[in-house]
């Protein structure tokens, strides 16, 4: 193994920042907090109204992030109103509530100038703030308040609507890397033309008004359906104490069914762009179902073999930025990968065939076991492992880093749960397939969704 493509599967590994705490039932702790071999305290619990929480001390972080989740992503859209679950997101986000006021996108860097996101999902929506330790009681304080009811008005469901809809065509209509990443999940579940085309109007709900979108905005949004998760230096902190006097006051209600499945199929497609210079293309493949016994083998085959491919590619050139990506919590059905598309052409075959070409020549090279542990090493606390020295040392520079700390942390405890990670996490350990096992599987047509811009004439 080369040094550059090893430089590529660490760099792969280091882009993963996520850990969740072992669950704790009831609305006080079963037990004290957790100190880990790798210097971070975690502690988790669950509130009489339903709310799950999980903290994660890390002595000497850059700040705190805070994320609240809940399960109202697009796979709760009724029929015919799909984007309902993003428009409620953006409301809950920004609308007032209590004595907070209405906040904006734009006035989100100011007032939290360590990083901030609304990330609304297929399965689960999330809110994200990262806090200096003065400004994480106030911060708390502002999310419990929402937590218990914003209020909407017509005017701020029309501008939400608004700016959802500027989003949804960007990801649709705009960068051509966002495109081919959006499009090929809507071909992969089924979506026509004609549909996405509706899907980015967002017409079906053009509309509502506030009173018609309350009743589920207080249904998905409310203390039961959700998560809290604090990630980043908490010293001096009764993290117990401060989040139970915010939170266990409100009222919860039922949990929505951790139950959203899309039913993935291969296709083919394509389409003229506008401002090409040059086909791109992109092969989504259907992954075996998450709960397979051999997934956590599928996920780390498939990030020693996106590196591997970038280097047998060459990097990406615009208006790709990337040969290769991967969301195991966020799109574990779908791994995208971007091959080199020859000028003239004009079938997406071609641009399958090149990926199966390039799987031939992975599969004729030997990857050190070495390689293998270190790129387990590398993701293994997505799924609850101990931080590895070089993300503290980079958490402690930089508070970004503890915003996809305390994601994952809320995501873990909403889907799926902390019994399944863990016993995720056992098998990545515990499996020993190499990287070549699943190439049958990649590069079989029904399992690949395959999209092709090309320059429109």
């Amino acid at each position: 193994m080369n040094r550059s493509r090893r430089t590529h599967l660490l760099a792969a590994a280091a882009l993963c920042l996520s850990l969740a705490a072992p669950a704790r039932a009831g609305a006080g702790p079963a037990q004290g907090p957790v100190t880990r071999s790798d210097s971070t305290v975690a502690e988790s619990w669950r509130l009489d109204n339903g709310l799950e929480v999980r903290t994660l001390h890390v002595p000497q972080a850059a700040g705190v992030s805070v994320t609240l989740a809940f399960r109202a992503g697009s796979g709760y859209d009724p029929p015919g109103r799909e984007g309902l679950s993003e428009l409620l997101a953006e409301l809950q986000f920004t609308s007032a509530a209590g004595d907070v006021p209405e906040r904006s996108r734009e006035e989100m860097a100011s007032l939290r100038p360590l990083g901030w996101e609304n990330r609304p999902g297929t399965r689960l929506v999330r809110f994200t703030e990262v806090a200096t330790a003065s400004q994480l009681p106030g911060v708390l304080k502002q999310i419990a308040t929402r937590l218990a009811g914003v209020q909407l008005t017509d005017a701020g469901v029309k501008a939400a609507l608004a700016r959802v809809r500027r989003d949804r065509s960007s990801r649709l209509f705009g960068e051509t890397g966002d495109v081919l990443y959006w499009r090929a999940q809507l071909l992969a579940h089924g979506v026509t033309d004609e549909q996405l085309v509706l899907r980015a109007s967002l017409a079906p709900l053009e509309r509502l008004a506030a009173r018609d979108l309350e009743p589920t905005l207080r249904r998905w949004y409310q203390a039961g359906n959700a998560s809290l998760a604090l990630a980043g230096d908490l010293s001096g902190v009764d993290v117990y104490a401060l989040v139970t006097s915010l939170f266990a006051p409100l009222p919860g209600g039922p949990a929505m069914p951790d139950t959203v499945q899309f039913d993935v199929r291969g296709s083919k497609r394509t389409a003229p762009w506008k401002g090409l210079a040059a086909p791109v293309g992109v092969v989504a493949v259907t992954s075996p179902a998450l709960a397979d016994s051999l997934h956590p083998a599928f996920y780390l085959g498939m990030l020693v073999t996106g590196p591997g491919l970038t280097e047998a590619w060459g990097s990406p050139t615009p208006p790709l930025t990337s040969r290769f990506q991967y969301s195991l919590f966020d799109d574990p059905e779908l791994v995208r990968f971007y091959p080199p598309v020859a000028r003239d052409t004009a079938d997406p075959d071609a641009v399958a065939e090149t990926l199966e070409r390039g799987l031939e020549t992975l599969s004729g090279q030997i990857v050190e076991m070495s390689l293998l542990d270190t790129v387990r090493r590398g993701v293994r606390w997505l799924m609850g492992g101990e931080l590895p020295l070089e993300v503290r040392r980079r958490l402690r520079a930089d508070a970004r880093g503890l915003g996809t700390l305390s994601d994952v942390m809320a995501t873990r405890a909403l889907w799926k749960g902390d019994a399944f990670w863990s016993d995720y996490l056992h098998r990545l350990d515990e499996l020993k397939i190499g990287h070549t096992f699943f190439y049958g599987w990649v590069a079989n047509p029904s399992h690949q969704t395959t999209l092709l811009l090309t320059p429109a004439r």
